[in-house]
């Protein structure tokens, strides 16, 4: 199964990683991109986790990790990772 970061899922994970490493330092940060790439990962090897039934204007799959709401879309050959979203903000304050 093939693993595709959309652009936009780059520009929310640098943003998270960006206040982690202002609040807690570089090693934090470095840490949650690495475990994000590996959940990613977990993911795209289980078909049937994620859902969208999760109160977001949407219709992309989502999962929760950690905090935040990672949504995705798969087909029979990638799974492409869209979004990465702060669970603890107002859903209908997100756009997609």
């Amino acid at each position: 199964m093939r693993i595709v970061f959309a652009a936009s899922l780059v520009d929310d994970a640098d943003a998270i990683a960006r206040y982690i490493e202002g609040k807690f330092g570089a090693s934090r940060a470095d840490a949650l991109i690495d475990d994000l790439d590996r959940f990613c990962e977990l993911l795209a090897s289980q078909p049937r986790i994620g859902r969208q039934s999760h109160g977001y204007d949407t219709t992309l799959y989502g999962v929760v990790h950690e905090v935040n709401w990672i949504f995705f879309e798969r087909d029979s050959a990638e799974v492409r990772f869209v979004h990465i979203v702060d669970g603890r903000r107002r859903k209908g304050g997100v756009e997609f």
